[in-house]
Formats: structure tokens, sequence, C-alpha cells
């Protein structure tokens, strides 16, 4: 395999995640390699990277003057979580230096709403024994970002399940789980209610409305998103990744309302509704 990217990470899973074929890749994108470090940390594999770009990403040494984080591993909630949400907005955001200050708050809004949610949601749900990394990527030549986190836990169904025992595979857990409103019992999954099933369903629509795209991965299943082409694609895969993978991109320039404003048009959240969606 020649590219590795979010519109074909599954068919990385029998050439580059197994068995070194990433060294071959031409293109890796975040989506691969946060997949790449959960399963080898997991499984606590001795690996020789030969793919700079791997090397660069493994290291964990962060460097502002490069276009992308590097690995971090989400293992509790609190400020940790924001700590490594604003460093990854900071780095996407220098890349933005001619936006008016306006635009970079509204911009830094969107994506520390996102890459917190996105974090949170492993810690919450995921039961993963490493848990989870995630990483973000500028690709300047369309000013697009891209953000991919990974966990090893247990997938969607098992969680979808703790309330809807009638679901009966990876991909409807996935697509009931971007529900609004939906969320997995709070006092099973972690002791405190949140969010009230914002975060994925916010996701899908400020994807939507920027015009990106995302991928979900749950052990089996596969659901992916394009604004672009207006298309959903639903996969089960016959090779699975054990746990998840989320990831989405768009590209700045599509964002045209505040967070506030978006919330208010496209949620559709009421007063009441207000805190949990914070």
């Amino acid at each position: 395999m020649r590219e590795i990217r979010i519109d074909n990470i599954e068919y990385a899973f029998n050439t580059g995640i197994d068995n070194n074929g990433y060294a071959k890749s031409k293109w890796i994108e975040p989506v691969f390699v946060v997949a790449l470090k959960a399963k080898l940390e997991d499984e606590n594999l001795d690996y020789e990277l030969k793919n700079s770009y791997l090397m660069n990403m493994f290291n964990n040494k962060y460097n502002p003057n490069t276009n992308y984080s590097p690995i971090e591993q989400i293992i509790n909630r609190g400020e940790n979580i924001d700590k490594i949400a604003k460093q990854l907005s900071s780095v996407m955001l220098k890349n933005y230096s001619d936006l008016s200050e306006e635009d970079r708050k509204d911009l830094n809004d969107y994506l520390f709403y996102l890459f917190t949610e996105m974090m949170n949601n492993v810690v919450d749900h995921s039961k993963s024994p490493v848990g989870g990394f995630a990483m973000a990527q500028y690709y300047p030549q369309n000013r697009k970002i891209q953000f991919a986190i990974a966990d090893r836990g247990i997938g969607f169904l098992k969680n979808v399940k703790l309330k809807l025992p009638n679901v009966n595979n990876e991909i409807e857990a996935i697509e009931k789980a971007l529900e609004k409103g939906f969320t997995a019992t709070a006092q099973t999954m972690y002791g405190q209610e949140r969010n009230a099933g914002f975060g994925l369903y916010a996701m899908t629509q400020i994807i939507e409305n920027v015009k990106g795209q995302f991928v979900i991965i749950s052990n089996n299943g596969l659901y992916r998103y394009n604004t672009e082409t207006n298309t959903i694609e639903r996969k089960t895969l016959d090779i699975a990744y054990k746990g998840v993978i989320v990831a989405f991109e768009f590209e700045e320039g599509n964002i045209n309302l505040t967070l506030d404003e978006f919330k208010r048009s496209y949620l559709w959240i009421t007063d009441e509704e207000e805190e949990d969606f914070y």
C-alpha cells in the first residue's frame, strides 16, 4: 500500500498494522499512526520504525515549528485532557497566522471542543488497558486539519448494549451512539452523568457543517461520512481492529459560525441542555 489515509484506513489492517507494511508507504495520516501506536502498546510488541514520519510521531516531542502534534496518551480525564487539547489546538492554530483575531477564536473553540470530547469519550467508555492515543496534523496545501484517536478497549457494541440490548452489531451501535442525546448508562459506565450524548452527535453536525469527513471504526464495524461527496459508508471488516478509532478532518475556510451560533442553529440545544453540552 502506497498511501494510508482516512478514506482507506481499513485496508491498512492487513498490511501496515500487522507486518510493517507501513515502511513502504509514501503517505501516512494520523488515523493510521494512532491505531498503530495503540496496537503496539497494547500487545507490548517490539518494533523498528523505518518511516521518518512515524519516528517523529512516536518520539512524543513537542516542536512548535512543525505542522503536527506528537502522539499523546490519554489515560485520565480532567486537567490533563484540557492541557492536551490546548496544546493540540495551539499547534494547529499557529499555521493560521493570517486569520483575524475573531476567526482564530472561532477555530480554536471548534478544535478545543472536538479534541476534548473525543478524548473524554475514550476515558469514559473504552475500558482500554493502555488508554487512548491522539494526535493532530495540519496540511498547508489545502489548510486542512486531521485529528485522530485510537484505543484498545471494548468498542461501541458492548457499551450500547448496556442501554439497548437489542442492538446486534458494531455498525448499528455506532449509528445509535451518533444520535443526539444518546449515552450509555452513566452509573455503569463512569460514575457520573455527563454531556447527555452531545459529544459524537456534535462532531457529526460540525463535520457536516464545515464540509469535512470522519470515520469511526469499532472492532469489525466501520462507519464513514464524507460531506463533499454526501456519502455514508458502512462496512463489516474482514480483519477487525480491536477497540475504537475515530478520525475527522476539515478545512478551516469552511467555518463560518462561532461555536455558540453553531450550537444554537444546528444542534438545537435548549437552555435546559446548555449545561450538559459543556
